[in-house]
């Protein structure tokens, strides 16, 4: 088989690249306990081992995230939060002269 030219070479490796980015490997080894109930939980909703694991792992990845992303207050932070919003207070000397201190330390980017 002839060597491929610069532009072939080229589209396979696009291509290799894209499909790379589109799917990648994790690495999982379950117990046999823990392989045992995956399987069971896949048969019972009709779906192979890979996709239940993957549909599993990305379910409980969007929990988490979503849990640390939230703020839950109690009803009394609630109003203290929204009451500080709609009246804020004034800023102490403590304050003033932290943001002196950013505006000269800190670069803005452009």
């Amino acid at each position: 088989m002839p060597p491929l030219s610069k532009s072939e070479d080229a589209c396979v490796t696009e291509l290799a690249s894209r499909t790379k980015a589109t799917r990648d490997r994790a690495h999982f080894r379950p117990t046999a306990e823990q392989k045992e109930l995956l399987v069971r939980a896949a048969t019972l909703t009709g779906q192979t081992l890979s996709e239940f694991m993957r549909t599993a792992v990305e379910e409980r990845a969007k929990r988490v995230i979503a849990d640390h992303e939230r703020i839950v207050l109690t009803d009394r932070s609630r109003d203290t939060f929204f009451a500080a919003l709609a009246d804020p207070p004034e800023p102490n000397d403590r304050l003033v002269a932290l943001a002196h201190r950013y505006a000269r330390e800190v670069k803005s980017r452009p």
